[in-house]
């Protein structure tokens, strides 16, 4: 009976061990040659010697490889493509037609980065003129594989020759390969030619590479504070000076009030294309978007939703604001959706008001005194041949309206668009200027902006207004002048708004003047009031801008003395609430004098008087003297009384 043999356990020991010991070893080339790959662009390039002739496929037909950035630093960001160019020093390849592949891809990458690479060829020529086509579209880039092609393919003549460098730069190289990053870091891209005999998609330890790190920012956001957000009239473009205006309109609907310009920018101050602007308005309105180019241009649209949205193409949006037939005031908020981030971010709000038919007319009367022997009061100063009743058309600071209307709708919002007429209840005192009865539609302009954006009174639905007087206008004489509309409510159309102001007539040459002081005396630098007066040769106070003289005074006073200005109402003073001089520094009297309009040229004077800080200081401590004087003898006499020495 045959005894069956057992299996040599020691053979299966040694085989089993030897089976481990050929994993570990790989398992350790893998980790090692990944964990090489990731030390970035401080990596020595692994070269091969080159060969006589070598097959395309061997490790030693790629002796070194060289990597150059294409993408600029600045473009190095999130969501951006990166290139990089691939150069080469080659062997000599034995065969026609064969092929170099090169692989690429990310070794190390920031958590969350990792992203697929691609290849593209690129026509090159290298410093030998046998590298000559090297790259060429004969080449195929498949996925993240460049295959160099031997140009002897093409060119039966040079069979067997592809030998020579080729040195990347940013716009040269055999090929490329490119990656999208999507996390902002360090990334590593790492280049080998994969050769026959190795391991397909690993890094062979025979096998030549090259590294290069690139460090990738965060790509550009939405900055609210740098985008801005202008608002302008329904004919003008919206910028900086047109926004510090009001805007108002009708509501008649389909009527055009405003033009919002929105430009928005991203964190590094440049134009942000490819965002979602969004308008939203609240009260009545409708609204309408549009792409708005650099050259800013008004967008005259008429809306047709209350949100509107638009993605600008270059940085710019606009939006109008048309009535919707409603009165009331008009809120557009905008907000801007970051395609980055997509956050959306609110960047601000723009107010136009809606008015409808007016129902109350208020006068402000700031000249009344009207010229005798007739003239314009409330133009252009001294004036007798034009009706200067609005900013664009003033010469001086000094020319405002002699009366300013404001008419209203019952809710109190500005009414534009009116024509003001003017009557006066004495063609003697106040007279028309365009026909008999009194009746004037020519002494009254809606408020209009000078060459610098700016409103005299308050913009739509404030008139500024002028006053005529006739030459045989006597002075001190006074009368009544209506301002007045048909009132819209009126079905019969004979009802008035009206306003009234009181004017009276003075003479415009200077009989007496004087100059006084608010007080007979001040403390050093005390805030003074000037007042400068004028009466007529009739003794009635002077017209409304009358030339008053500027002062000046016998001691340096703080601030600024008053200037040559006008007489309105005949008086001119400097203000108590907001002082502009200042009592000198310097005890005693001091004297402030001007040269009078008068005939005679009279020079007049005032007196005031600045106390003497040292003479109080004195004053205070000889009564304190007194009064220790005084202590030391009660003192004394206690000290008798009770036998104290």
């Amino acid at each position: 009976m045959s005894i069956p043999r057992q299996p040599d356990k020691r053979k299966s020991l040694i085989c089993l061990n030897e089976r481990k010991i050929v994993k570990t070893i790989s398992l350790k080339k893998r980790i090692a040659l990944v964990a090489v790959a990731a030390l970035g662009s401080s990596l020595v390039t692994v070269s091969s010697a080159n060969a006589a002739a070598v097959g395309a496929n061997d490790a030693s037909a790629v002796a070194s490889i060289n990597l150059t950035t294409a993408t600029a630093s600045a473009s190095r960001v999130v969501n951006t493509a990166i290139k990089v160019n691939v150069g080469v020093t080659t062997a000599l390849l034995a065969a026609s037609g064969t092929t170099i592949a090169l692989k690429g891809a990310l070794t190390s990458f920031p958590a969350g980065g990792f992203v697929q690479t691609t290849a593209s060829n690129l026509t090159a020529t290298g410093s030998a003129a046998t590298l000559t086509g090297l790259g060429v579209a004969t080449g195929s880039a498949s996925g993240a594989t460049l295959s160099l092609v031997n140009p002897d393919a093409q060119a039966a003549t040079n069979v067997g020759v592809l030998a020579g460098s080729v040195a990347s730069s940013a716009t040269v190289g055999v090929g490329s390969f490119a990656f999208t990053p999507t996390v902002a870091g360090a990334y590593v891209l790492t280049v080998w030619n994969e050769a026959s005999g190795g391991t397909t998609n690993v890094i062979d330890s025979t096998e030549t590479r090259q590294t290069i790190s690139i460090t990738v920012a965060a790509a550009d956001g939405y900055s609210a504070p740098l985008s801005t957000l202008y608002l302008g009239t329904s004919t003008t473009a919206a910028d900086s000076t047109t926004d510090l205006l009001a805007v108002s309109a009708v509501k008649t609907a389909g009527t055009v009030a405003g033009n919002i310009r929105v430009n928005i920018k991203n964190t590094s101050g440049s134009n942000y294309a490819g965002q979602t602007v969004t308008a939203s308005v609240t009260g009545p309105g409708l609204l309408a978007g549009a792409t708005n180019a650099a050259a800013n241009t008004a967008h005259t649209a008429v809306g047709t939703a209350r949100v509107s949205s638009v993605t600008d193409t270059s940085g710019f949006v606009s939006f109008t604001v048309s009535s919707d037939g409603s009165a009331g005031t008009s809120v557009t908020t905008i907000s801007v959706t970051d395609q980055v981030s997509g956050a959306t971010t609110v960047l601000g709000s723009k107010t136009i008001t809606f008015y409808g038919d007016a129902s109350k007319l208020t006068a402000t009367a700031n000249k009344t005194v009207l010229r005798a022997g007739g003239g314009l009061t409330g133009g252009a100063t001294g004036s007798t041949a034009t009706v200067y009743n609005n900013l664009a058309a003033r010469i001086l600071a000094t020319d405002i309206p002699a009366v300013i209307i404001k008419a209203t709708d019952s809710a109190g919002n500005p009414v534009g668009g009116l024509t003001i007429k003017m009557r006066s209840a004495d063609l003697t005192v106040a007279n028309s200027t365009t026909s008999a009865g009194g009746d004037d539609v020519a002494g009254c302009l809606e408020d209009v902006k000078n060459a610098t954006n700016v409103y005299s009174s308050g913009g739509t639905g404030f008139y500024n207004c002028a006053f005529t007087t006739p030459t045989t206008a006597l002075t001190g004489k006074s009368t009544k002048v209506t301002f007045y509309i048909l009132d819209p409510a009126d079905p019969l159309g004979v009802a008035e708004l009206t306003a009234v102001v009181d004017v009276t007539t003075g003479g415009t040459t200077p009989g007496t003047e004087t100059v006084t002081f608010d007080k007979t005396s001040y403390a050093p630098g005390e805030a003074m009031v000037i007042t400068r007066t004028c009466k007529d040769t009739a003794g009635n106070a002077c017209a409304d801008e009358v030339a008053a003289p500027a002062i000046t005074f016998s001691k340096a006073v703080g601030g600024t003395a008053p200037a040559a200005s006008t007489y309105v109402g005949g008086k001119r003073a400097t203000s108590a609430t907001a002082p502009t001089v200042f009592a000198p520094v310097i005890g005693g009297s001091f004297t402030a004098t001007m040269t009078s309009g008068n005939a005679a040229a009279s020079t007049v004077t005032a007196t005031a008087t600045v106390t003497d800080a040292n003479a109080g200081l004195l004053t205070q401590i000889d009564a304190l003297n007194a009064k220790i004087v005084a202590l030391n003898a009660l003192i004394a006499k206690i000290m008798k009384k009770l036998g104290v020495k």
